[in-house]
């Protein structure tokens, strides 16, 4: 009879499959220790280092503001004046008063648009040359300060002499001065001369009037004196214009355009400036204006 001997057990494995699965449980189970370490030791550890070692952020400085100092004013420097604000309207200068400031004065142009005489080289007609030194007359005058009273509304007005005198006496005039061409038969007579009133209440004035204004115009113009019996004032006593108007009065003939080389130049736009500041150049004198 054999004797049964007890074999001891040894653990054995041949399967490949089993051993794979084995060799996974420990390579987890090494894992998870590996983690519980790591966490549980070496973290906080970490976190300590840092805490000791960490630098703080200084917090930011803030620069000193510095105050703007105010302004000093020095004494020795004057104040300046305010200059004016926008859109404000500054005081208007008023302009010196003219020469004639506050008188009113009476011009006349003689002739009307009906009448048809007119130069014997230009063929002008002698209203609208009588016409068109009035008006340069009126004009200075007015830039002088005057009032003018003119008796004509335009170069194709027609007025009576009555109607003109009418005029002058309603406007209140200090005197009154016709303006006129002069035409006669005789082709070589030439020069200015006056008319006054031979009868007038201010008949003294009427002949200083036509003196001042003649040889002030005969000054400015150079044109010859035309005398007739050896006078260069005539006084007439059949003009109506005269006979009716009030105030001192007389009859200024600028030239003859019955004179070829005479109603050439009276006739000059140019020259008639030079005619008009003559005759104004008279007014003033016969006012005692300088």
């Amino acid at each position: 009879m054999k004797k049964i001997v007890k074999r001891r057990r040894t653990f054995r494995i041949n399967n490949p499959l089993a051993f794979g699965i084995l060799c996974a449980m420990i390579l987890i189970m090494l894992i998870g220790v590996s983690y519980a370490i790591v966490a549980g030791v070496i973290s906080p550890a970490i976190v300590k280092y840092q805490v000791a070692n960490n630098t703080p952020t200084p917090a930011p400085t803030v620069a000193p503001v510095t105050a703007t100092p105010s302004p000093t004013v020095d004494p020795a420097l004057p104040t300046p004046t305010p200059s004016l604000e926008p859109g404000s309207t500054p005081t208007p200068t008023i302009p010196p008063a003219g020469k004639l400031e506050g008188h009113v004065i009476g011009i006349d142009p003689a002739r009307g648009y009906s009448s048809k005489i007119q130069g014997v080289s230009t063929k002008i007609y002698a209203n609208r040359l009588n016409y068109a030194v009035a008006t340069l007359v009126k004009e200075l005058l007015e830039e002088e300060g005057a009032t003018v009273v003119f008796s004509l509304s335009s170069v194709k007005d027609d007025k009576t002499a009555t109607e003109r005198a009418a005029i002058f006496n309603s406007g209140g005039v200090e005197f009154a001065l016709r303006i006129e061409c002069n035409y006669v038969n005789a082709t070589d007579t030439r020069g200015a001369m006056a008319w006054i009133p031979e009868t007038h209440d201010q008949k003294a004035s009427c002949s200083k009037l036509a003196s001042a204004v003649l040889n002030a115009y005969i000054d400015a113009t150079g044109l010859p004196l035309r005398e007739v019996k050896g006078e260069s004032i005539i006084e007439k006593s059949d003009e109506t214009f005269f006979n009716k108007t009030e105030a001192p009065v007389c009859t200024l003939f600028i030239g003859h355009i019955s004179n070829a080389t005479e109603d050439k130049k009276i006739n000059d736009a140019d020259f008639q400036k030079t005619m008009a500041q003559g005759i104004v150049n008279g007014i003033l004198s016969y006012l005692g204006i300088k």
